[in-house]
């Protein structure tokens, strides 16, 4: 009787391993694809970070060139200014500036209300 209860024993034991077995073949494949997955996916951020410094240094450029723009049209607009005001300290009169500078007589009263 004792050599029967250890072969069930020792069939349940094999019958147990091969569950085991099985279910570690599982698991292996289960955690292959989501390495894979996970792969897929450090790829694919990797290229979107490589995009995203590409716009980064985009935008860098482009506001680099608008503060230049900026800053010649604020040196244009004081050399401007200094113009007007010197024309009209040498006695020419709106329209004579205007006829001069090529600017329209609005912007020149205006110019020179401000300097006042």
């Amino acid at each position: 009787m004792l050599k029967k209860f250890y072969r069930k024993q020792d069939g349940q034991t094999q019958a147990a391993q091969k569950l085991l077995a099985l279910q570690a073949t599982e698991i292996e494949e289960i955690s292959e694809r989501l390495f894979l997955k996970i792969d897929e996916k450090v790829r694919a951020l990797k290229a979107l970070e490589v995009r995203l410094d590409q716009k980064i240094a985009s935008l860098e450029e482009l506001m680099q060139r608008v503060e230049k723009a900026e800053l010649s049209s604020g040196l244009a607009s004081e050399s401007r200014y200094r113009e007007i005001a010197d024309l009209a300290a040498k006695g020419l009169n709106i329209d004579a500036i205007a006829g001069v500078l090529d600017i329209p007589k609005g912007e020149i009263e205006l110019i020179l209300s401000l300097r006042k």
